[in-house]
């Protein structure tokens, strides 16, 4: 305790915390008030986050349903194109070769490009 403090203390020694008349206490209800506001806010901020994020993954469930079955039929299709020329009559090795590349392509771009994704989201 400072030395004014002690004189103040001593000054106003009948009066009961002379310069306060109640401040520190309205001080700390409206402290404990903004306290309360941004504790209810950031519920309902996260509250709305995750009604955000359900919204956006039933959507793209519903593009994924949509476009699955044609990609799924594409790559059999690719699939199926490269066997029957790797394996059919009179195959050489450029056929071969050019069957397989447009499949591993697909497969390497999208490792790729998950790799990719994946290192944005840990920086």
């Amino acid at each position: 305790m400072s030395d004014f403090d002690a004189l103040l203390k001593r000054s106003f020694a009948e009066a009961h915390e002379p310069a306060d008349d109640g401040f520190s206490i309205q001080v700390s209800h409206a402290v404990a008030r903004n306290e309360r506001v941004a504790r209810i806010r950031n519920a309902a901020q996260s509250g709305a986050w995750a009604v955000a994020a359900a919204a956006i993954l039933f959507g793209l469930y519903g593009l994924a349903m949509n476009i699955a079955p044609d990609v799924l039929t594409s790559l059999g299709f690719g699939i199926s194109r490269a066997h029957d020329v790797i394996s059919g009559p009179g195959a050489n090795a450029m056929q071969t070769l050019s069957a397989g590349m447009t499949q591993i392509l697909l497969v390497v771009g999208a490792i790729a490009g998950g790799l990719v994704a994946y290192r944005a989201t840990q920086e």
